[in-house]
C-alpha cells in the first residue's frame, strides 16, 4: 500500500486556510456596495453641507470672541458706541443661527417623517410581502441609523450654539458689572469736584443749618448764590447739565446692555429646549432600535422555518411526480 500521509496533509492545509478565509457571497458583496453609497451619500448630500457651513459659522464667531474679549472687556480700548454695536451684531449672528438651525431641524423632521410613510406603504404592497423580509428589514435598519446620525449632527450644532451663546454672555455681564463698577467710582468722582474748585461755596454750605426752617434754607442760598460770581455760576450750571447728560448716556447704554442680556438668556432658553426634545427623540429612537432588531431576530427565524418547510415541500413534491410518472410509464407499459 503506498503512502498518501503528505496528500492527506495538503488537503487538511487546504481545509484550514478555507476556514480562516471567509469566503463573501454575491448578497454579502451587494450589500456591503449598498451601504457604502448610503454613506456616500449622507455624508455629500445639502443637509450635511448647510450643517457643515452652519459649523464652520459658529467655529469663526467663536475664534472672534476670543480674540475680541481682551479689547471687549478694556473700557481705554474701545469706546462704548463700538461695543454697543458689536453686542448688536453680534446677536444678529446670533438670531441668523438660530433660524438657520430650526430650518435645517424642520427639513430633517419633514424628510424623516416621508420617509417612514414611504417604508410603511412599500410594506403593505403584496409584491413586498411575497419578497424576502430580510432584504426589507435591512433597508429599515440602514434607514433608522442614518436618520440617528443625522440628528446627532443637529444635536452637535445646537450643543456648539449653545456654547458660543453662553461664552458672549458672560463676556456681557463681565463688562455689565464692570460698568456699574465704573458709574459708582465715577459718580462719587464727580459729586465731589464742584467742592473742590470752589471753596467759597463749600465754606458757606458749611455752616450749619436749620433744616425745620424752610425760610433759612432759602435765605442761606440765596447769600450763597450772591457770593458767586456769574462766571462761577455759569460754570455750575454747565457742569450740572454735563453730569446730567452723562448720566442720562449711561443710563441708556445699562438699558441696551440689559436688552442684550434678556435677548441672550431667551435664545439660551429656547436652544436648552431644542437640546431636550432633541435628547427625548433620540432616547425614542434607541427604543424603536431595540424592537427593531428584536423583530429582525424573530423575522429570521420565521424565514428559516418557512425556508425548510418549502424545501421539505419541494421534496415532496418532486417525489410524488416520480412516483407518478413511473406508474403512468408501467401501466402504459402493461396496456
Amino acid at each position: 500500500m503506498s503512502d498518501i500521509t503528505n496528500v492527506f496533509r495538503k488537503y487538511v492545509s487546504i481545509i484550514e486556510e478555507n476556514r480562516r478565509t471567509p469566503t463573501l457571497t454575491p448578497d454579502d458583496i451587494k450589500s456591503a456596495s449598498q451601504t457604502q453609497t448610503l454613506i456616500h451619500e449622507s455624508l455629500n448630500d445639502s443637509f450635511m453641507f448647510e450643517c457643515k457651513e452652519l459649523f464652520k459659522t459658529i467655529i469663526d464667531l467663536r475664534k472672534i470672541l476670543i480674540s475680541i474679549e481682551p479689547r471687549y472687556l478694556d473700557d481705554s480700548d474701545l469706546t462704548e458706541e463700538e461695543k454697543d454695536d458689536m453686542d448688536t451684531e453680534i446677536r444678529l449672528q446670533f438670531q441668523q443661527y438660530m433660524q438657520k438651525f430650526r430650518m435645517l431641524e424642520k427639513y430633517e423632521t419633514e424628510r424623516q417623517s416621508l420617509i417612514d410613510k414611504q417604508v410603511e406603504a412599500s410594506k403593505n404592497k403584496l409584491s413586498n410581502i411575497l419578497l424576502s423580509s430580510s432584504k426589507g428589514n435591512k433597508k429599515k435598519l440602514n434607514n433608522d441609523t442614518h436618520n440617528e446620525f443625522r440628528l446627532g449632527v443637529l444635536q452637535s450644532l445646537n450643543l456648539w450654539i449653545g456654547l458660543v451663546s453662553s461664552q458672549f454672555s458672560s463676556m456681557q455681564e463681565e463688562r455689565l458689572a464692570f460698568q456699574k463698577k465704573f458709574e459708582a467710582t465715577d459718580f462719587s468722582v464727580n459729586s465731589s469736584s464742584p467742592v473742590d474748585l470752589h471753596p467759597e461755596v463749600s465754606i458757606s454750605l458749611s455752616k450749619p443749618l436749620n433744616e425745620d426752617d424752610p425760610h433759612e434754607e432759602i435765605k442761606h442760598f440765596e447769600e450763597t448764590i450772591s457770593r458767586l460770581t456769574q462766571e462761577q455760576v455759569q460754570l455750575l450750571e454747565t457742569e450740572h447739565e454735563e453730569l446730567i447728560n452723562h448720566k442720562n448716556d449711561q443710563l441708556k447704554k445699562v438699558e441696551n446692555i440689559n436688552k442684550t442680556i434678556t435677548d441672550i438668556v431667551s435664545i439660551q432658553h429656547e436652544l436648552a429646549t431644542h437640546l431636550q426634545t432633541q435628547s427625548q427623540n433620540i432616547n425614542k429612537i434607541l427604543d424603536n432600535q431595540d424592537d427593531v432588531e428584536i423583530n429582525i431576530r424573530e423575522g429570521n427565524k420565521q424565514l428559516a422555518k418557512a425556508r425548510k418547510s418549502a424545501s421539505r415541500t419541494a421534496k415532496m413534491t418532486t417525489y410524488i411526480a416520480i412516483i407518478l410518472g413511473i406508474l403512468i410509464l408501467f401501466l402504459d407499459y402493461i396496456g
